[in-house]
Formats: C-alpha cells, sequence, structure tokens
C-alpha cells in the first residue's frame, strides 16, 4: 500500500505496553501500533498531557488508517476469494 516507511520491521528492544493485559485478556482481536523513535525510545510526550490528538502527524494518522481498513477488508473476505 505504499507505507512501508511507516511499519519498519526491525528490532528495537523489549517492550511491555500497558495495553498487553487488554490484548491478553479479551477475546477481541487487535493490535498495538506504537510509534517508537529510531533509538528504541518512546517520545518525551509519551503517556504525558502532551500525548494527545494535535501531535498525531496526518499523514500518519491516514497510514495507519489505511493499513487498519485494507487489513480488515482482507480478513473478513478470506473465505470468499
Amino acid at each position: 500500500m505504499g507505507y512501508s516507511d511507516y511499519f519498519v520491521d526491525r528490532k528495537v528492544g523489549f517492550v511491555t505496553d500497558d495495553h498487553r493485559f487488554i490484548i491478553e485478556n479479551t477475546a477481541i482481536p487487535m493490535i498495538d501500533i506504537i510509534n517508537i523513535r529510531d533509538d528504541g525510545r518512546f517520545g518525551h510526550y509519551h503517556h504525558t498531557h502532551l500525548d494527545n490528538m494535535e501531535i498525531i502527524n496526518k499523514k500518519t494518522l491516514q497510514a495507519v488508517g489505511q493499513i487498519i481498513l485494507g487489513t480488515v477488508y482482507k480478513e473478513s473476505n478470506k473465505d470468499r476469494f
């Protein structure tokens, strides 16, 4: 879909996200998309009052949204093709 710059497959170290327990203890299929800097750390805004919708880059939000929609469409039509 042309968003390989946004979804880079590389090791950055071990991350235990606060959403882990929701993901592991519910029957709801989900994925946790985390923005990690090149140095493997979260941004300075992570889990602060600065962590809000105003700091989200519109192009990044578009990339994530289109990937999610494409994945949902593909998964929901798996048996049809």
